[in-house]
């Protein structure tokens, strides 16, 4: 343990390649520790996450996976590690799970001064493992249990989903958190709410994937269109189903009414410049999306499950169980006749709170 006028050393490795919910919380987390800790991140990949750290002058490494192979990561954290000696190793999904623990271990065998290993499990697994993918997880479950002394779960539900794969006593809840200032600082309004400020705007915001459910989103928004003449329908961020909803959006005979934005870095002033977000994921954890939304108050519609329940506990309304585009067409059509709802984000979701509660696990570590 390090001395108590010492900052404690905190090595956290992300893979970075996309900039999407897990990678938003893991660069606000880290934005908000760097005060109180000697930081270190490597990173998978190059990418927005890597930009956005060197700009605020946190210490990134690239150990570029199109690049390096999976040993070869491997041996350069080992290297990192003996280095560099952090008190806490901080991991993000699967593979960074493996390969950082398996790097502590090779490090320093003989516990000599090997770094307290923590993991962020930032949702459930979005399908069932198949193949080599089996062993992946077979291994990152066995690392989690052995290797591993505390998991965070982002939200009361996944941590109860966890309980039956770690140690109920080794799983910690931390909320995702909102920089409430820095978010409303970079909102400004969207170029698509200034060309048509006549219309109702309600947009999907996240990756196009098939658990994000874009496919229900475009068939609610045809049965709104129905009913509301007035409404343009936004699909904002990227993926590989982009080109079959594209098609699916041409079949519904709705493309007039629908933009397909991809990848946007302007995330909070879309978010404002929306009426309406709508989040149909089959399943979620705590999506950033969502907590932004409700910071800014915009109203969100969303599937009743995991840390979304838990998001709009006080605001039933918002929540819909019927997973099907009728389900989602009457939750919205609700907001846009009332037009009432004012959106409330609770104070457990402030990034200040997620990272002093992060800091005191890692000290309860080192205790």
């Amino acid at each position: 343990m390090t001395a108590s006028d010492t900052p404690m050393r905190v090595m956290h490795i992300i893979s970075g390649d996309l900039w999407a919910g897990a990678e938003v919380q893991a660069y606000t987390l880290l934005k908000k520790l760097q005060p109180h800790t000697n930081l270190y991140v490597v990173l998978m990949n190059h990418g927005e996450l890597e930009n956005r750290l060197r700009e605020i002058n946190i210490h990134v490494t690239v150990l570029d996976e199109t690049v390096l192979t999976s040993l070869a990561i491997i041996g350069q954290l080992r290297k990192l590690i003996r280095e560099l000696k952090p008190d806490v190793l901080h991991t993000h999904r699967q593979k960074e799970n493996i390969f950082g623990n398996l790097a502590n271990v090779l490090a320093v065998p003989f516990f000599r001064w090997r770094a307290k290993s923590i993991r962020t499990s930032h949702g459930a697994p979005e399908s069932t493992p198949k193949g080599k993918q089996k062993l992946q997880v077979w291994l990152d479950t066995w690392i989690g249990n052995h290797l591993q002394q505390c998991v965070i779960a982002v939200s009361d539900d996944l941590a109860k989903k966890l309980t039956s794969i770690f140690p109920p006593d080794h799983i910690r809840v931390v909320h995702n958190g909102v920089d409430y200032e820095a978010l409303l600082a970079s909102a400004k309004t969207a170029e698509f709410k200034l060309a048509f400020p006549e219309y109702k705007h309600i947009g999907i915001i996240g990756r196009i994937q098939p658990v994000k459910r874009v496919d229900i989103f475009l068939e609610t928004a045809a049965l709104l269109l129905l009913k509301h003449q007035h409404i343009k329908f936004h699909v904002i961020g990227d993926g590989n189903l982009k080109g079959q909803m594209e098609e699916k959006a041409e079949l519904l005979g709705i493309t007039d009414n629908v933009v397909f934005h991809g990848h946007r870095a302007d995330i909070a002033s879309c978010i404002v410049s929306l009426d309406v977000i709508v989040m149909c994921s089959d399943h979620e954890g705590t999506p950033m999306t969502g907590l932004e939304a409700l910071a800014l108050g915009t109203p969100l519609i969303a599937h009743d499950v995991g840390g979304l329940h838990e998001m709009l506990c006080t605001q039933p309304e918002l929540l819909v169980c019927d997973h099907s585009p009728s389900g989602y067409f009457e939750a919205i059509n609700n907001v846009l006749v009332n037009n009432n709802y004012k959106p409330v984000l609770a104070k457990h979701y402030d990034a200040d709170v997620n990272s002093l509660a992060t800091l005191e696990i890692y000290k309860s570590l080192l205790n």
